[in-house]
């Protein structure tokens, strides 16, 4: 009789096992999706807080004057902002923004039709759609007045470890005001 109860209770480990195994991994792999995806989403935003902190040093035309263009500004943002994204683990970059802020919280937006300036890339550096109309001379440097510049970075996540057949679009932005020029 007692050989009968361990062996009835081997075999229920066993079934436990068998059920908790796959759940267990399951956990671990979706705690690994999870650590990769907020490693990227910081990376991310150390990304377009160094294109920001870069495109406010520059500033406009009154730093920059001729032969400087807004083609060469941008480019310099752009590398920047690339340098640092490149350490983004099983991420696309979709877009990337170089913005007037103009809305309260500072983001990219366009609540009336025409009225949102910027410039759109591709993570190869061309130019995008959009008006691409955030000029060099519209980059005011003059204190009070100084402009908000904002970079804003379009990417895709895709899970590293194939559990979940998903991606997810994210973005992230920063916004800083052009650096003050008070001329002497």
């Amino acid at each position: 009789m007692v050989r009968a109860g361990r062996r009835h209770t081997s075999g229920q480990s066993l079934v436990e096992l068998a059920i908790a195994t796959p759940v267990l991994i399951g956990l671990l792999l979706g705690a690994f999706n999870v650590a990769v995806l907020v490693s990227n989403k910081v990376i991310a935003g150390n990304a377009v807080r160094q294109g920001a902190r870069l495109a406010s040093e520059i500033g406009g035309l009154q730093t920059n004057p001729f032969p400087a263009t807004t083609s060469s500004v941008d480019q310099d943002i752009l590398r920047n902002v690339f340098a640092v994204a490149l350490a983004m683990n099983y991420s696309t970059l979709k877009d990337i923004y170089i913005y007037q802020a103009t809305a309260p919280d500072g983001q990219l937006g366009d609540p009336i039709p025409g009225s949102a300036v910027y410039n759109h890339y591709l993570p190869d550096g061309s130019t995008g759609s959009g008006p691409n109309n955030f000029d060099i001379s519209l980059r005011n440097q003059t204190p009070p007045n100084e402009t908000s510049i904002g970079v804003k970075l379009v990417w895709t996540y895709v899970p590293p470890t194939g559990a979940a057949s998903f991606t997810i679009n994210l973005s992230e932005y920063c916004v800083m005001k052009a650096s003050p020029f008070i001329p002497s």
